[in-house]
């Protein structure tokens, strides 16, 4: 049976799963990367490892602040 992320009852893994989509194609936009490139650099990160955890809600605020986020991460 797949993974599903819940939080507070609800399945929200379309949520994350589009969050993870949308950000990896801001961050190849932002750093002129292909997306293929740009998901393993976030696969990698602490950020993405927060968006995937439901607690941390991270995965209901907007791709720009995700990827500010994961910028900021990387500095």
């Amino acid at each position: 049976m797949p993974e599903l992320f819940i939080y507070n009852g609800k399945d929200i893994t379309m949520n994350i799963c589009l969050s993870v989509l949308e950000v990896t194609r801001e961050i190849a936009r932002r750093r002129k990367l292909s997306f293929e490139d740009a998901c393993l650099l976030f696969a990698r990160s602490r950020t993405c490892k927060v968006l995937h955890n439901p607690e941390t809600a991270l995965w209901s605020e907007s791709v720009d602040f995700i990827a500010d986020r994961f910028d900021k991460e990387n500095l």
